[in-house]
């Protein structure tokens, strides 16, 4: 989840998602559907969208793509250049509501995992979304996109996501929360929080950060509608980033992938 609440502070300054990720071991998960995604798509092309700390627009990169990531977090931005940024790689800062002021148009391929899409919180955001994304990819290409699955989180009363901990050389250990509130209509209260915990402090719990977003728990249904609507037609659904089938009521994802109509 990379996009921010509609604000001007940054809620990602300071969650380290590139550390609390392991990102090795969920690329070696996600690359197998990546690939088959990717050889159906008319080119090479490919748009990151909440690209984050840029981990997924540098392994499309190594597959031969040239990728572009995107995100609203200035935050995430800086660290995804941090490392360095290979031939065929862009990094650009802004909203993926203003796709074409940001973006030339050609794109063959657009992905936007972990949660990306519940950062649109009305209606309207996501409609302009996929307009724009519309604008700026070719006819017949492919979108796929990967958020988690609401309609389980709201049936179940699901109030966390499973924490990260991280160990310390000191001995500590850096625990990554993910708290969230059901409002009405579908919103989320996101509180992504992150906690030290030292043995040898007294009080041995420190909160490092902590923030309070607004998402939308988009559902299958809604999604699909408004995909329909903008000129996409929805391809696949699963429940994970293998492929496994999606089970409304008991999938952790939900991972949709659709193609822009060539009419």
């Amino acid at each position: 989840m990379d996009e921010k609440n509609a604000t001007d502070s940054d809620p990602f300054e300071r969650v380290d998602y590139r550390r609390f990720v392991a990102w090795t071991r969920r690329i070696e998960r996600e690359a197998p559907l990546l690939k088959r995604v990717l050889e159906k798509a008319p080119s090479m092309r490919v748009l990151d969208l909440g690209c984050g700390t840029g981990e997924h627009s540098r392994f499309l990169n190594s597959l031969g793509c040239e990728a572009v990531g995107v995100d609203r977090s200035e935050a995430m931005i800086r660290k995804a250049k941090e490392e360095p940024v290979q031939e065929g790689v862009e990094f650009v800062l802004g909203d993926i509501r203003e796709l074409p002021s940001l973006l030339t148009s050609g794109f063959g391929m657009a992905i936007a995992l972990g949660n990306t899409l519940t950062g649109l919180v009305e209606d309207e955001d996501l409609e302009r979304f996929l307009s724009g994304l519309g604008a700026v990819t070719d006819r017949g290409a492919l979108f796929l996109f990967q958020i988690l699955n609401y309609k389980r989180i709201f049936s179940q009363g699901i109030r966390y996501l499973p924490p990260n901990l991280v160990d310390g050389d000191d001995g500590s250990t850096t625990i990554f929360l993910r708290l969230m509130k059901q409002l009405p209509r579908g919103r989320v209260e996101f509180c992504p929080s992150t906690l030290k915990y030292d043995p040898e402090r007294d009080p041995p719990l420190m909160v490092i950060q902590s923030q309070v977003i607004t998402l939308r728990g988009w559902h299958n249904e809604e999604l699909r509608h408004q995909l329909e609507n903008a000129g996409f037609e929805v391809e696949g659904v699963y429940g994970d980033m293998l492929g496994g089938t999606f089970d409304p009521e008991d999938s952790h994802d939900l991972v949709v992938l659709s193609r822009r109509r060539a009419d």
